[in-house]
This record gives structure tokens, sequence and C-alpha cells, in this order.
């Protein structure tokens, strides 16, 4: 998303649909169902300025001057999970010249492809060491490595998810507050926030190596899988009406 007022540039929208046991939760007793899509709507607020504005706006589109457009790029991939206590994934997706500011991870045990399953629903898999890997820095510094979620021992990663909303809109804790709590953090929404916005600048131009390390207690249950969504900073550099350039 960005909030700059655009002039000549095509938007375009791409939806990959999934399969309907993916995205509905029903009883046993009911009878399968699916998601039938009629009709979509984008909503695109459009800018008329002023006579005044709009004869600053002309001479900026004349002068071909560049302006900076900057947006947050989300991407997320999953992966099947191994039964076994300690689990490496290298994430495949393209972080670009950017840097990742936020990886959120969460895993999830036989609700896939299922809609006696509610897909909303994670899994803390017994988990009791994460960390993220950006080339060869780790996050976060300070291990986890006192969380037993049997022994209600999960108040840091807890912590760290409750906080997301704060620091990612900059808003004050009563007001970004996620109403979770730990109880049904622990059994319905277990995710691992991993901020990582502190990173050195003078690396930005480099392409960023992205792994998850995590250990359990017990081997991961059969048909576990892995989720990871990236969030980026990204900026787009408009030269003109045609000349795009990605940062």
């Amino acid at each position: 998303m960005y909030e700059k007022v655009v002039y000549g540039f095509k938007h375009q929208l791409t939806l990959v649909r999934k399969g309907d046991n993916d995205t509905i939760f029903r009883p046993t007793a009911a009878d399968a169902v699916k998601v039938v899509l009629s009709k979509l709507s984008w909503y695109m607020p459009h800018v008329t300025p002023n006579l005044q504005e709009k004869l600053a706006l002309y001479k900026t589109v004349e002068s071909k001057s560049s302006l900076p457009v900057g947006y947050r790029m989300i991407q997320c991939e999953s992966i099947p999970v191994p039964q076994t206590r300690n689990f490496t994934w290298r994430l495949s997706v393209k972080s670009g010249s950017e840097k990742p500011r936020w990886i959120i991870v969460a895993f999830q045990t036989d609700k896939s492809g299922d809609q006696q399953h509610n897909p909303s629903i994670f899994d803390h898999c017994n988990l009791t060491n994460m960390f993220v890997m950006l080339n060869s820095r780790r996050y976060p510094e300070i291990e986890y490595d006192d969380t037993n979620f049997t022994q209600q021992k999960f108040s840091r990663i807890y912590g760290d998810a409750a906080a997301f909303r704060t620091k990612f809109y900059n808003v004050e804790e009563l007001i970004s507050f996620p109403n979770i709590t730990p109880s049904d953090y622990k059994e319905l929404f277990p995710m691992f926030v991993f901020d990582v916005t502190k990173q050195s600048e003078k690396l930005k131009n480099s392409v960023t190596d992205i792994q998850i390390k995590a250990q359990f207690s017990t081997n991961v249950a059969a048909n576990t899988e892995a989720f990871a969504v990236v969030i980026s900073d990204k900026s787009l550099i408009f030269r003109g009406f045609n000349d795009v350039k990605c940062h």
C-alpha cells in the first residue's frame, strides 16, 4: 500500500484462487459446500486537485521529475515440516534490494484440504525455540530458549506478537492491543513475530538470505505445514509518465 497521488500509471490486481476446502469450516454432519465468487469490487480513490495544485502538478509532470513512491510488499510462503525436533527453512521469497522489516511464522497440523478442520486455527507444535537469520545476523539476539507451552512459558513470544500492531502502525498500545488473551494465543493463534526493522542500511542494496530455525520438545506431528509472511519496505521511482524504476 502507498499514500501517493498517481497519474498515468496502470494498476492491475491479480487473484489466484485456492481450493474450497481451505476456505470453509463446516460441521461434520453438514454437506460439503463451495465458495462462489460472483462479484468483486476494488476501491480506488480519485483525487481532483484545485486549479493551483493542478498547475503545480502539471509542471512536475512536464519536468519529468523523479518522484519516490514507498509501499509495503507482503509475501507469503509455506512448506511441509518433517517429523523432527529441529527444523531449518530457507525462504525463497524475493526480498530484492530492500530489507524485510517483519517476519511472521506459524505452524498448522492436519488442517489443510479438509472442511471439517478450521483452517484459521494454528498450532504451537511444542515449540521451544525459534529465530530468524538474515544473512549472518540473527533475530532476536537473545534466544527464546525458555519457551515451553506445556508449562505455560511463552510470555516473551506472546509479548512480541501482541506488540506487533503497536510497532507496525505506530499507535498507542491501548488502541492497538490485539485483545488476544495468552490462553487464546496458545490454543488458537500461536504466531511468532520477528521484528527485523533494526538493520544496517549500508547493505540495503544487497539481496537478503532469510533462514528460519526452530526447535521442538517432541517430533513435529505428521501433516504439519509452516507458513511465513515477510513484510518488506519497497519503493518505486517515477520518472515522467512511463519510466518506472523499482527499489
